[in-house]
């Protein structure tokens, strides 16, 4: 469904959700930088692109949309990329646009769709955040959106990380910034402040098919829960995100100096820990000090799962060798593991 826009006064533009909105602004480290926007054409991040162009009118920050066509709805893709870029030249904010085939790139690549767009959709950020000289990418993902994700690594099997959900900010990539302005901001009250300010917005029919995992928890799941245990479900669930999140920085922190301590020598390669310090060393510190080492070397993580992480502290422990995906390959050599990464 498309629908049309609305001026908004002076007035209107300072009520509704932009308090919060600006909070998150200032927490964030936004005020006076550049911020490429992702604008679909929905209710949550056409609520974000008109509640950072009010903050931008105000001196707070510059702004740029930009919007990606998948390729996955045939017809009414097109049309909401025209609509968007319509409401952004309303409003006088400059806009990239381009089209990909999602389902041909998930078909190269041997992903899903929903993996395929979400690669797809940050490349094309990462991209047109270059080329706009922009500093930070904002996304629209809500508060809702976050209970969403954390049943959902719970359900697929997560650990305290993946409790933690989605983070608020985190580095896209060298000197880019994703931020996730509206992740403290229910669904509910940005499509009341949408209603309240008269600017309508177009609805993704794929959202509805409960096929796919994610709406079957929002259509399905979430409202059994709610109608089982009560409305503060979610709240509940976004406490225990909240506090997973403060635990994991906490043992990334660890992980991150105890790594720097247990580094014996390393090349592009290659990288040599002491495995005594690290087989004195707590089972999950463990598995964090791997992962913040594929980290700092940028080896790949997608395809890497708890038993993967789990097997490097028991060969730290036991010795032995295993190869992990991306071809890295571990062994624990007396007193060392070596890790041998994809180029080696």
């Amino acid at each position: 469904m498309h629908a049309k826009h609305s001026d908004l006064s002076r007035e209107e533009e300072r009520e509704g959700f932009l308090a919060p909105l600006a909070l998150a602004i200032k927490s964030l480290g936004l005020r006076g930088k550049r911020v490429l926007v992702g604008v679909s054409g929905g209710a949550d991040s056409v609520g974000l692109m008109r509640g950072l162009r009010a903050l931008a009118e105000a001196g707070e920050l510059e702004l740029v949309a930009a919007h990606l066509d998948h390729g996955i709805r045939r017809r009414a893709g097109p049309r909401d990329a025209a609509w968007t870029a319509a409401l952004c030249r309303h409003f006088d904010i400059p806009i990239v646009v381009e089209k990909a085939d999602v389902p041909a790139y998930a078909s190269e690549h041997r992903m899903n769709i929903e993996e395929a767009a979400r690669t797809v959709r940050y490349e094309f950020f990462e991209r047109a955040a270059r080329v706009e000289r922009c500093s930070h990418v904002a996304v629209a993902h809500t508060a809702d959106d976050q209970v969403e994700t954390v049943l959902h690594h719970l359900f697929r099997g997560t650990g305290l990380a993946g409790l933690r959900g989605m983070q608020a900010v985190r580095p896209l990539a060298e000197g880019l910034t994703l931020v996730r302005p509206l992740l403290r901001i229910r669904r509910g009250q940005i499509v009341e402040w949408l209603r309240e300010v008269g600017q309508r917005f177009c609805t993704d029919a794929t959202n509805l098919d409960e096929s796919r995992t994610r709406n079957r928890i929002r259509h399905s799941v979430l409202p059994t829960l709610e109608r089982e245990l009560g409305p503060p479900v979610r709240d509940a669930i976004l406490r225990v995100a909240e506090q997973a999140g403060e635990l994991q920085s906490a043992i990334e922190e660890l992980a991150a100096g105890l790594l720097t301590q247990c580094i014996q020598d390393e090349t592009t390669d290659v990288v040599r820990l002491n495995a005594e310090a690290l087989s004195r060393q707590p089972r999950h510190l463990v598995r964090e000090v791997f992962v913040e080492l594929w980290k700092r070397k940028n080896w790949p993580r997608q395809a890497i799962g708890f038993d993967d992480w789990d097997k490097l502290w028991r060969l730290v422990k036991q010795g032995g060798s295993a190869t992990l995906p991306g071809a890295i390959k571990v062994t624990r050599r007396g007193t060392l593991i070596v890790i041998r990464g994809p180029a080696s």
